[in-house]
């Protein structure tokens, strides 16, 4: 079955074709999510909210791109939607710094100065222009191919290149005194 055709067969309800198309893309999108929001419980509800515009606007997909491709575009603007949300809650509401609830957490195994580094990283990888991390977080967390990236955030496979590139060096310049080289 072609995109088209998933995506036709899901406009119509069909539940089968609608649970292999959640089953063989959740945890894609859930690592997507997640590398955004390092919250597991927000991201399970992007992923859920994702799906759902996904099965009430299958019947939208035109296959000028790839189904999966089209998945990830929602997929990245409802999290920068639900970003962009939290930072104007958060410019009037106090909050304390539990934002970044890290899987590293609940790694029993790591030592506290290793979880500290990997909060540090994220904590740099938050602060990256909005483009640049997004990008980082597709190549790196669900390892899309560039090309695939450039066609989710509609930019061309060199600004993919060159947004890839300068957030590697930004984390690079921001944690070389504690990993040394970790983007090479």
């Amino acid at each position: 079955m072609d995109d088209i055709q998933i995506a036709q067969e899901i406009s119509k309800g069909n539940q089968k074709v609608f649970e292999d198309f959640f089953n063989l893309h959740k945890l894609k999108v859930m690592n997507l999510c997640y590398g955004m929001v390092h919250d597991k419980e927000v991201a399970e509800d992007l992923v859920q909210d994702i799906f759902v515009q996904i099965y009430t606007s299958a019947h939208k997909f035109q296959g000028k791109s790839k189904l999966s491709t089209w998945l990830y575009r929602i997929a990245v603007n409802k999290t920068i939607n639900y970003l962009r949300k939290e930072r104007f809650k958060r410019f009037f509401v106090s909050t304390d710094d539990n934002q970044h609830k890290l899987l590293a957490d609940e790694r029993a195994d790591w030592s506290m100065e290793e979880k500290e580094k990997i909060n540090l990283v994220r904590k740099v990888v938050d602060k990256l222009p909005s483009k640049q991390k997004q990008a980082l977080i597709l190549f790196v967390y669900d390892e899309l191919p560039q090309k695939e990236i450039a066609e989710i955030m509609n930019c061309s496979l060199a600004a993919v290149e060159v947004l890839v590139h300068r957030a590697k060096k930004t984390i690079k310049s921001k944690t070389d005194n504690i990993y040394g080289n970790i983007t090479s």
